[in-house]
């Protein structure tokens, strides 16, 4: 008999992808992928620093949860720059651009995987979001502006596939506002 119980949490999902994959693998798929990994491992170690866990990764997608808004905030604004700095000494066709949504919210665990809600929506804003940016939603901005030292622009209500949330970008020098 199957276990039909149902665990529910509050998670904070971090949710990135790298814009133009699919451009950048038709073009070079060598080195595509040598840039992908070396900006995993910029990622994977700063997900280690700030107590984040990946939970979901499909190609150059990668869904993570951390226990704390203002830890994802730092992490998510740190991996933007260090990339940005990577791709300053890289040939352009090794450069990467990657966007990344935050949200704060109820989610399903199941085995080590996350579903639900919380996860879709931090889905929408990493898709909403402006390349080499980060998008958050008002929750994550409630729990995080006033513990880190990081400047924010409100976007105001959005509709986002199917739904509308109310949105914050964090101000990233070099990315227009």
């Amino acid at each position: 008999m199957a276990n039909d119980t149902i665990i529910r949490k509050i998670a904070v999902i971090f949710a990135t992808d790298v814009v133009g994959f699919t451009v950048l693998m038709q073009e070079n798929e060598n080195e595509t992928l040598i840039s992908l990994r070396a900006c995993r491992d910029i990622l994977d170690q700063l997900l280690e620093e700030h107590g984040g866990r990946i939970f979901n990764t499909a190609g150059d997608s990668v869904l993570a949860e951390f226990q704390s808004a203002v830890s994802a905030v730092i992490c998510a604004t740190e991996f933007q720059n260090l990339v940005k700095q990577r791709n300053l000494t890289v040939p352009v066709e090794a450069q990467m651009r990657f966007r990344i949504g935050l949200n704060m919210g109820d989610v399903i665990i199941e085995g080590t995987n996350l579903y639900g809600e919380g996860v879709n929506n931090a889905a929408r804003l990493e898709a909403f979001c402006q390349p080499g940016g980060v998008s958050l939603s008002k929750t994550i901005y409630d729990f995080a502006s006033q513990k880190v030292e990081l400047a924010f622009s409100e976007l105001g209500s959005q509709n986002v596939k199917n739904t509308i949330l109310h949105a914050y970008d964090v101000i990233i020098d070099g990315l227009e506002e």
